[in-house]
Protein backbone atom coordinates (compact mmCIF):
# COMPACT_ATOMS: atom_id res chain seq x y z
CA UNK A 1 0.00 0.00 0.00
CA UNK A 2 2.89 2.28 0.82
CA UNK A 3 4.23 1.75 -2.40
CA UNK A 4 1.40 2.33 -4.59
CA UNK A 5 1.15 5.58 -2.13
CA UNK A 6 4.61 6.58 -3.60
CA UNK A 7 3.79 6.36 -7.22
CA UNK A 8 0.57 8.55 -6.75
CA UNK A 9 2.62 11.20 -5.14
CA UNK A 10 5.19 10.92 -7.96
CA UNK A 11 2.29 10.92 -10.70
CA UNK A 12 0.82 14.62 -9.17
CA UNK A 13 4.29 15.97 -8.51
CA UNK A 14 4.61 14.96 -12.52
CA UNK A 15 1.46 16.76 -13.44
CA UNK A 16 2.07 19.19 -11.23
CA UNK A 17 5.85 20.35 -12.76
CA UNK A 18 4.20 19.94 -16.46
CA UNK A 19 1.82 22.33 -15.40
CA UNK A 20 4.31 24.52 -14.14
CA UNK A 21 6.14 24.39 -17.14
CA UNK A 22 3.03 25.21 -19.35
CA UNK A 23 2.68 27.71 -17.40
CA UNK A 24 5.93 29.24 -18.11
CA UNK A 25 5.22 29.59 -21.31
CA UNK A 26 2.26 30.76 -21.17
CA UNK A 27 4.04 34.31 -19.30
CA UNK A 28 6.51 34.13 -22.41
CA UNK A 29 3.61 33.91 -24.81
CA UNK A 30 0.53 36.20 -22.86
CA UNK A 31 2.90 38.11 -20.51
CA UNK A 32 2.89 37.37 -16.98
CA UNK A 33 -0.53 39.78 -16.60
CA UNK A 34 -2.12 38.10 -19.30
CA UNK A 35 -5.39 35.38 -18.60
CA UNK A 36 -6.30 32.26 -20.22
CA UNK A 37 -9.40 30.15 -20.18
CA UNK A 38 -9.07 26.60 -18.67
CA UNK A 39 -10.63 23.47 -20.70
CA UNK A 40 -12.48 21.74 -18.13
CA UNK A 41 -13.13 24.12 -15.70
CA UNK A 42 -13.57 27.55 -17.94
CA UNK A 43 -17.39 27.60 -16.95
CA UNK A 44 -16.41 27.96 -12.92
CA UNK A 45 -13.59 30.18 -12.90
CA UNK A 46 -13.77 32.13 -15.94
CA UNK A 47 -10.65 33.49 -17.31
CA UNK A 48 -7.38 32.73 -14.27
CA UNK A 49 -4.09 35.21 -14.64
CA UNK A 50 -0.81 32.90 -16.00
CA UNK A 51 0.68 34.40 -12.10
CA UNK A 52 -1.28 32.98 -10.63
CA UNK A 53 -1.58 29.65 -12.31
CA UNK A 54 2.18 29.40 -12.43
CA UNK A 55 2.46 30.26 -8.66
CA UNK A 56 -0.54 27.39 -8.03
CA UNK A 57 1.40 25.47 -10.10
CA UNK A 58 5.16 25.89 -8.78
CA UNK A 59 3.23 25.52 -5.02
CA UNK A 60 1.90 22.33 -6.08
CA UNK A 61 5.19 20.72 -7.79
CA UNK A 62 6.94 21.75 -4.32
CA UNK A 63 3.98 20.55 -1.91
CA UNK A 64 3.77 16.80 -4.23
CA UNK A 65 7.61 16.31 -4.35
CA UNK A 66 8.18 17.15 -0.71
CA UNK A 67 5.27 14.57 0.09
CA UNK A 68 6.84 12.07 -2.05
CA UNK A 69 10.46 12.58 -0.83
CA UNK A 70 9.36 12.33 2.92
CA UNK A 71 6.72 9.07 1.78
CA UNK A 72 9.94 7.25 -0.09
CA UNK A 73 12.85 8.06 2.97
CA UNK A 74 10.03 6.54 5.57
CA UNK A 75 9.51 3.75 3.69
CA UNK A 76 13.39 3.36 3.00
CA UNK A 77 13.62 3.67 6.78
CA UNK A 78 11.39 1.16 7.73
CA UNK A 79 12.85 -1.19 5.15
CA UNK A 80 16.55 -0.69 5.98
CA UNK A 81 15.21 -1.45 9.87
CA UNK A 82 13.84 -4.37 8.82
CA UNK A 83 16.62 -5.35 6.34
CA UNK A 84 19.06 -4.97 9.74
CA UNK A 85 16.48 -6.50 11.94
CA UNK A 86 15.99 -9.89 9.67
CA UNK A 87 20.02 -9.64 9.24
CA UNK A 88 20.60 -9.75 12.64
CA UNK A 89 17.90 -12.58 13.28
CA UNK A 90 19.68 -15.17 10.53
CA UNK A 91 22.71 -14.53 11.95
CA UNK A 92 21.84 -15.62 15.08
CA UNK A 93 20.30 -18.78 13.63
CA UNK A 94 22.89 -19.51 12.16
CA UNK A 95 25.31 -19.04 15.20
CA UNK A 96 22.50 -21.66 16.88
CA UNK A 97 23.08 -23.81 14.30
CA UNK A 98 26.83 -23.64 14.06
CA UNK A 99 26.78 -24.23 17.91
CA UNK A 100 24.62 -27.28 17.31
CA UNK A 101 26.58 -28.83 14.88
CA UNK A 102 29.73 -28.38 17.50
CA UNK A 103 28.32 -29.87 19.75
CA UNK A 104 27.25 -33.02 17.77
CA UNK A 105 31.02 -32.91 16.96
CA UNK A 106 32.46 -32.50 20.34
CA UNK A 107 29.54 -35.50 21.21
CA UNK A 108 30.96 -37.64 18.89
CA UNK A 109 34.60 -37.09 19.44
CA UNK A 110 33.74 -37.90 23.32
CA UNK A 111 32.09 -41.45 22.15
CA UNK A 112 35.17 -41.55 19.92
CA UNK A 113 37.62 -41.10 22.35
CA UNK A 114 35.97 -42.70 24.87
CA UNK A 115 35.44 -45.89 22.74
CA UNK A 116 39.60 -45.44 21.92
CA UNK A 117 40.51 -45.78 25.20
CA UNK A 118 38.32 -49.43 25.99
CA UNK A 119 39.50 -50.77 23.25
CA UNK A 120 42.86 -50.37 23.97
CA UNK A 121 42.25 -51.42 27.54
CA UNK A 122 40.76 -54.77 26.05
CA UNK A 123 43.71 -55.28 23.65
CA UNK A 124 46.17 -54.70 26.35
CA UNK A 125 44.32 -57.19 28.67
CA UNK A 126 44.39 -59.31 25.37
CA UNK A 127 48.03 -58.99 24.91
CA UNK A 128 49.15 -60.05 28.40
CA UNK A 129 46.78 -63.01 28.28
CA UNK A 130 48.26 -64.40 25.14
CA UNK A 131 51.79 -63.21 25.91
CA UNK A 132 51.31 -65.23 29.47
CA UNK A 133 49.93 -68.01 27.82
CA UNK A 134 53.07 -68.25 25.58
CA UNK A 135 55.29 -68.05 28.25
CA UNK A 136 53.31 -70.74 30.11
CA UNK A 137 53.61 -72.50 26.84
CA UNK A 138 57.64 -72.18 26.27
CA UNK A 139 57.68 -72.88 30.24
CA UNK A 140 56.20 -76.16 29.46
CA UNK A 141 58.41 -77.23 26.59
CA UNK A 142 62.02 -75.73 28.25
CA UNK A 143 60.41 -78.42 31.23
CA UNK A 144 60.11 -81.14 28.66
CA UNK A 145 63.20 -80.86 26.52
CA UNK A 146 65.18 -80.74 30.62
CA UNK A 147 63.50 -83.90 31.09
CA UNK A 148 64.56 -85.65 27.91
CA UNK A 149 68.57 -83.99 28.30
CA UNK A 150 68.13 -85.72 32.18
CA UNK A 151 67.62 -89.00 30.19
CA UNK A 152 69.97 -88.97 27.85
CA UNK A 153 72.50 -87.87 30.61
CA UNK A 154 71.04 -90.80 32.67
CA UNK A 155 71.66 -93.11 29.13
CA UNK A 156 74.74 -91.70 28.58
CA UNK A 157 76.16 -92.16 32.43
CA UNK A 158 75.02 -95.96 32.50
CA UNK A 159 77.34 -96.43 29.24
CA UNK A 160 80.10 -94.69 30.94
CA UNK A 161 80.38 -97.07 34.15
CA UNK A 162 79.73 -100.05 31.40
CA UNK A 163 82.56 -98.65 29.74
CA UNK A 164 84.24 -98.07 33.57
CA UNK A 165 83.74 -101.49 34.26
CA UNK A 166 85.14 -102.77 30.82
CA UNK A 167 88.39 -101.13 31.19
CA UNK A 168 87.63 -102.53 34.93
CA UNK A 169 87.90 -105.95 33.46
CA UNK A 170 90.44 -105.28 30.96
CA UNK A 171 92.68 -104.52 33.52
CA UNK A 172 92.00 -107.89 35.69
CA UNK A 173 92.37 -109.25 32.23
CA UNK A 174 96.29 -107.66 31.87
CA UNK A 175 96.77 -108.78 35.33
CA UNK A 176 95.85 -112.24 34.59
CA UNK A 177 97.63 -112.51 31.93
CA UNK A 178 100.73 -110.50 32.47
CA UNK A 179 102.78 -113.74 32.93
CA UNK A 180 101.30 -114.46 29.44
CA UNK A 181 102.92 -114.79 26.16
CA UNK A 182 103.71 -111.53 25.26
CA UNK A 183 102.19 -112.05 21.36
CA UNK A 184 99.04 -113.58 23.03
CA UNK A 185 99.25 -110.72 25.06
CA UNK A 186 99.43 -108.42 22.81
CA UNK A 187 96.97 -109.96 20.26
CA UNK A 188 93.87 -109.95 23.15
CA UNK A 189 94.73 -106.38 23.97
CA UNK A 190 94.42 -105.12 20.39
CA UNK A 191 91.21 -107.19 20.23
CA UNK A 192 89.92 -105.50 23.56
CA UNK A 193 90.86 -101.84 22.20
CA UNK A 194 88.77 -102.66 19.24
CA UNK A 195 86.09 -103.69 21.36
CA UNK A 196 86.14 -100.64 23.01
CA UNK A 197 86.51 -98.00 20.10
CA UNK A 198 83.70 -99.95 18.55
CA UNK A 199 81.51 -99.61 22.00
CA UNK A 200 82.24 -96.10 22.30
CA UNK A 201 81.35 -95.61 18.56
CA UNK A 202 77.98 -97.01 18.91
CA UNK A 203 77.13 -95.29 21.91
CA UNK A 204 78.46 -92.09 20.32
CA UNK A 205 76.04 -92.38 17.88
CA UNK A 206 73.13 -93.41 19.69
CA UNK A 207 73.92 -89.93 21.53
CA UNK A 208 74.08 -88.39 18.10
CA UNK A 209 70.42 -90.06 17.12
CA UNK A 210 69.32 -88.98 20.33
CA UNK A 211 69.61 -85.67 19.87
CA UNK A 212 68.57 -85.57 16.49
CA UNK A 213 65.64 -86.87 17.22
CA UNK A 214 65.23 -84.82 19.99
CA UNK A 215 65.59 -81.95 17.48
CA UNK A 216 63.15 -83.51 15.19
CA UNK A 217 60.59 -84.37 17.70
CA UNK A 218 60.46 -80.05 18.27
CA UNK A 219 60.31 -79.76 14.73
CA UNK A 220 57.23 -81.46 14.35
CA UNK A 221 55.67 -79.91 17.50
CA UNK A 222 56.16 -76.60 16.04
CA UNK A 223 54.12 -78.03 12.43
CA UNK A 224 51.73 -79.51 14.78
CA UNK A 225 50.92 -76.09 16.13
CA UNK A 226 51.17 -74.05 13.15
CA UNK A 227 48.82 -76.33 11.26
CA UNK A 228 46.50 -76.27 14.67
CA UNK A 229 46.27 -72.54 14.30
CA UNK A 230 45.97 -72.49 10.32
CA UNK A 231 43.15 -74.88 11.03
CA UNK A 232 41.32 -72.97 13.59
CA UNK A 233 41.64 -70.00 11.40
CA UNK A 234 39.73 -71.84 8.82
CA UNK A 235 37.04 -74.30 10.56
CA UNK A 236 36.37 -72.35 13.64
CA UNK A 237 34.05 -70.24 13.16
CA UNK A 238 34.71 -66.32 15.08
CA UNK A 239 32.73 -65.87 18.17
CA UNK A 240 30.75 -61.93 18.29
CA UNK A 241 31.71 -59.32 19.91
CA UNK A 242 27.85 -58.82 21.03
CA UNK A 243 25.29 -61.14 22.28
CA UNK A 244 21.48 -59.98 22.69
CA UNK A 245 21.69 -60.98 26.02
CA UNK A 246 25.26 -59.05 26.97
CA UNK A 247 24.95 -55.57 28.97
CA UNK A 248 23.90 -52.32 27.01
CA UNK A 249 27.18 -51.03 28.65
CA UNK A 250 28.89 -53.50 26.18
CA UNK A 251 27.81 -51.42 23.39
CA UNK A 252 30.56 -48.99 22.56
CA UNK A 253 29.59 -45.61 23.59
CA UNK A 254 26.83 -46.43 25.98
CA UNK A 255 27.96 -45.40 30.14
CA UNK A 256 26.43 -46.35 33.06
CA UNK A 257 24.24 -43.38 32.96
CA UNK A 258 22.90 -44.14 29.65
CA UNK A 259 22.56 -47.73 30.55
CA UNK A 260 20.44 -46.59 33.70
CA UNK A 261 18.44 -44.69 31.44
CA UNK A 262 18.04 -47.42 29.08
CA UNK A 263 16.70 -50.07 32.19
CA UNK A 264 14.22 -47.36 33.19
CA UNK A 265 12.61 -47.68 30.42
CA UNK A 266 12.62 -51.33 30.17
CA UNK A 267 15.95 -52.52 27.79
CA UNK A 268 17.97 -54.21 29.89
CA UNK A 269 20.18 -56.14 27.22
CA UNK A 270 21.73 -55.68 23.37
CA UNK A 271 18.58 -57.42 21.80
CA UNK A 272 16.05 -55.01 23.06
CA UNK A 273 18.36 -52.49 22.02
CA UNK A 274 18.36 -52.70 18.52
CA UNK A 275 14.57 -53.86 18.45
CA UNK A 276 13.46 -50.73 19.69
CA UNK A 277 11.88 -47.95 18.04
CA UNK A 278 15.25 -45.16 18.31
CA UNK A 279 12.61 -42.41 18.50
CA UNK A 280 10.95 -44.11 21.13
CA UNK A 281 14.09 -44.22 22.71
CA UNK A 282 15.03 -40.61 22.06
CA UNK A 283 11.72 -39.23 23.26
CA UNK A 284 12.15 -40.81 26.50
CA UNK A 285 15.98 -40.01 27.26
CA UNK A 286 18.70 -37.23 26.70
CA UNK A 287 19.85 -38.33 23.25
CA UNK A 288 18.64 -37.39 19.96
CA UNK A 289 17.63 -39.57 17.24
CA UNK A 290 20.51 -39.73 15.80
CA UNK A 291 22.88 -40.77 18.39
CA UNK A 292 19.95 -43.26 19.08
CA UNK A 293 20.58 -44.85 15.68
CA UNK A 294 24.36 -44.72 15.72
CA UNK A 295 24.82 -46.99 18.68
CA UNK A 296 21.87 -49.32 17.47
CA UNK A 297 24.43 -49.31 14.45
CA UNK A 298 27.22 -50.14 16.16
CA UNK A 299 25.62 -52.92 18.01
CA UNK A 300 23.93 -54.72 15.24
CA UNK A 301 28.60 -54.30 13.92
CA UNK A 302 29.24 -55.89 17.34
CA UNK A 303 27.26 -58.93 17.04
CA UNK A 304 28.49 -59.78 13.34
CA UNK A 305 30.98 -62.81 14.05
CA UNK A 306 34.50 -61.40 14.04
CA UNK A 307 34.21 -58.12 14.01
CA UNK A 308 36.56 -56.76 16.83
CA UNK A 309 36.19 -53.49 19.01
CA UNK A 310 39.20 -51.82 16.72
CA UNK A 311 37.30 -52.97 13.41
CA UNK A 312 34.36 -51.28 14.67
CA UNK A 313 36.14 -47.76 14.53
CA UNK A 314 37.72 -48.48 11.27
CA UNK A 315 34.08 -49.45 9.60
CA UNK A 316 32.39 -46.67 11.07
CA UNK A 317 35.23 -44.01 9.46
CA UNK A 318 34.52 -45.86 5.69
CA UNK A 319 31.05 -44.92 6.40
CA UNK A 320 29.55 -48.76 7.54
CA UNK A 321 27.55 -47.39 9.84
CA UNK A 322 25.00 -50.54 10.71
CA UNK A 323 24.59 -54.12 10.00
CA UNK A 324 22.86 -53.11 6.51
CA UNK A 325 25.48 -50.96 5.37
CA UNK A 326 27.96 -53.76 6.06
CA UNK A 327 26.01 -56.36 4.00
CA UNK A 328 25.61 -54.04 1.04
CA UNK A 329 29.57 -53.64 0.76
CA UNK A 330 31.43 -55.04 -2.01
CA UNK A 331 34.94 -56.56 0.07
CA UNK A 332 37.66 -55.28 -2.30
CA UNK A 333 35.95 -51.41 -2.31
CA UNK A 334 35.33 -51.67 1.41
CA UNK A 335 39.16 -53.41 1.91
CA UNK A 336 40.59 -50.19 -0.15
CA UNK A 337 38.77 -47.67 1.78
CA UNK A 338 39.97 -49.52 5.04
CA UNK A 339 43.62 -49.49 3.63
CA UNK A 340 43.50 -45.92 3.50
CA UNK A 341 42.45 -45.36 7.41
CA UNK A 342 44.89 -47.51 8.71
CA UNK A 343 47.82 -45.74 7.17
CA UNK A 344 46.65 -42.63 8.82
CA UNK A 345 45.85 -44.36 12.01
CA UNK A 346 49.37 -46.22 12.24
CA UNK A 347 51.30 -42.35 11.22
CA UNK A 348 49.34 -41.03 13.86
CA UNK A 349 50.01 -43.56 16.20
CA UNK A 350 46.99 -45.54 17.21
CA UNK A 351 47.08 -49.12 15.47
CA UNK A 352 49.54 -50.64 14.36
CA UNK A 353 50.46 -52.19 10.92
CA UNK A 354 49.89 -55.86 12.09
CA UNK A 355 46.16 -54.91 13.33
CA UNK A 356 44.68 -54.13 9.58
CA UNK A 357 42.36 -56.34 8.47
CA UNK A 358 43.18 -59.04 5.65
CA UNK A 359 40.59 -59.44 2.47
CA UNK A 360 39.52 -62.75 3.96
CA UNK A 361 38.56 -61.36 7.47
CA UNK A 362 36.15 -58.20 5.54
CA UNK A 363 34.94 -60.62 3.11
CA UNK A 364 33.69 -63.12 5.87
CA UNK A 365 32.03 -59.87 7.76
CA UNK A 366 29.86 -59.55 4.76
CA UNK A 367 28.92 -63.22 4.30
CA UNK A 368 27.88 -62.79 8.32
CA UNK A 369 26.42 -59.95 7.90
CA UNK A 370 23.88 -60.95 5.21
CA UNK A 371 23.07 -64.12 6.43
Amino acid sequence: MQGKTIWILGFLSFLAGLNAVNAIFMSVNLGIEGTFQPYLIDSLTGGIPVYVYLFVSVLATFIFLGATSIKAVTELSNKALLNEINAKVNTIESGQKLQQKVLESLQARVFLVDESVNGMRKEVAKAFGKQEEEMKQVQANLITLDSKLAEVKGEMAKQIKGQSEEIKKINANLANLFTKNLADFKDELAGQLVKMANNMERHEQRNRKSEKAILKQEGEIAEIKVNLERLEDEFVKPKPQLTSQCKVEDVRGIGENTGNELREMGITNVGELVLTDPAVIADKTDMSEKVVEKLQGRAQLGMVPGVKEKDLVLLEEAGVMNRKDLADQDPFELGRKISGIVKVYVAEGKISDAEKPTIEEIDSWIRFAKA
